[in-house]
C-alpha cells in the first residue's frame, strides 16, 4: 500500500476550546497524504468559524442537518471518508508530528487490519501527564482487550477495506462505549498493529464523557456483556470471565456511590474470582469520597 490516503475523521460538538490544537497537529504531520473529514454535529459555539479559517483544501467541513448521538455522528463521518486508511482524532486530543508516518508503515504487513499507538494522558486538573499503558499489544488481541482496553480512540487507524468487507460501524445505541465495542469487532476479524511509542495526546478533563456519565457507562457495559455472553468467539476466551467480573464490580461502584450498598453486596455472588469478591468487600468499607479519590487519581 504505497503512500495511501489517510482520512482523518474529526467529530465535533462544541469543541472550540481545543479545536485548533487538534487540527494543527494534523496540518503539521510529516506524512502529507491525508484529508480531514470534519463532522460538525450541530455545534453552537465557534467551532465552525475556527474550522473555516483554514485554507487547506484537504480539510473538508460537513455540518449535520440535525444533532445526533456521538456514534451516529461518527458513522455519518465515516461515510464521507475516501481514504485507504481511516484515522480518528477527537477534538480535545492531538498528535505528535510523526504519528501518521509511523502508523501508516504498519500496514505494509497485509495481516494488519487496524493499528493503535500508546498515548500520553494529560491531566488538565493536575497539570501533568503520564503514559497511558505499560504495553500496547499486537497480533490477535481480543483476549488482551477483554482484560483492559488499551486503544485510545485518537490513536486508532483502520484499513477501510476491513470496515467494508465486514460491514463494521459504530453502534449508535451507545453514548460512551461505542469505541470499545468497535475495536472488539475489529479484533474478532483481523490483527492489530500496536505501536508502544506514545504518539497520541489524550486530554483528561471534567468534560470527558466518562467523567460526567459514570452510571450510563456502567449500564452500557452491562448491555455489552449480555451480548458478548451469546457470542461463542468471545465467551470462550480465557479473559472473558475477568471482563465479566470487572463489569459487575463497576456496577457495584455505581450502586455504592448512589447510596445503595446493599445492592452492591447482593452482587457478590455473581463474581467468579476471589480477587474481585475481596476487592468489593474492602470497597464497601470505604467512604464515598475515598472511593472517588481512588478512582480518579
Amino acid at each position: 500500500m504505497p503512500n495511501p490516503l489517510v482520512s482523518v475523521l474529526i467529530n465535533c460538538y462544541n469543541g472550540e476550546k481545543y479545536l485548533e490544537a487538534a487540527i494543527n497537529s494534523v496540518m503539521d504531520q510529516t506524512y502529507e497524504n491525508w484529508e480531514i473529514i470534519f463532522w460538525d454535529n450541530q455545534s453552537t459555539d465557534n467551532s465552525e468559524k475556527i474550522v473555516k479559517k483554514y485554507q487547506d483544501k484537504r480539510l473538508n467541513y460537513y455540518k449535520s442537518h440535525e444533532h445526533t448521538t456521538q456514534y451516529e455522528a461518527r458513522n455519518k463521518g465515516l461515510n464521507k471518508c475516501l481514504g485507504d486508511l481511516i484515522a480518528f482524532l477527537d477534538v480535545d486530543d492531538f498528535w505528535k508530528k510523526d504519528k501518521l508516518e509511523k502508523q501508516v508503515k504498519i500496514f505494509n504487513n497485509n495481516n494488519i487490519g487496524f493499528s493503535c499507538t500508546n498515548a500520553w494522558i494529560i491531566n488538565e486538573r493536575k497539570k501533568n501527564k503520564k503514559l497511558a499503558f505499560s504495553k500496547v499489544f499486537s497480533g490477535q488481541v481480543l483476549n488482551e482487550l477483554l482484560l483492559r482496553d488499551f486503544i485510545t480512540m485518537s490513536s486508532l487507524m483502520i484499513k477501510k477495506s476491513i470496515i467494508n468487507d465486514f460491514q463494521l460501524a459504530f453502534n449508535p445505541e451507545y453514548e460512551i462505549i461505542g469505541d470499545f465495542d468497535l475495536v472488539l469487532k475489529l479484533a474478532k476479524v483481523t490483527h492489530l498493529g500496536g505501536i508502544n511509542e506514545p504518539l497520541t495526546y489524550y486530554r483528561l478533563h471534567q468534560d470527558n464523557l466518562t467523567y460526567k456519565k459514570t452510571k450510563l457507562n456502567s449500564d452500557e457495559l452491562l448491555n455489552l456483556l449480555k451480548k458478548l455472553e451469546n457470542d461463542p468467539k468471545i465467551f470462550n476466551i480465557s479473559n472473558f470471565m475477568v471482563f465479566k467480573d470487572n463489569v459487575i464490580f463497576y456496577k457495584c461502584i455505581v450502586s455504592i456511590l448512589e447510596g445503595n450498598r446493599l445492592s452492591a453486596l447482593n452482587n457478590l455472588g455473581k463474581m467468579n474470582s476471589l480477587y474481585h469478591r475481596i476487592k468489593l468487600i474492602l470497597t464497601l468499607c470505604l467512604p464515598n469520597n475515598l472511593i472517588l479519590y481512588l478512582r480518579n487519581r
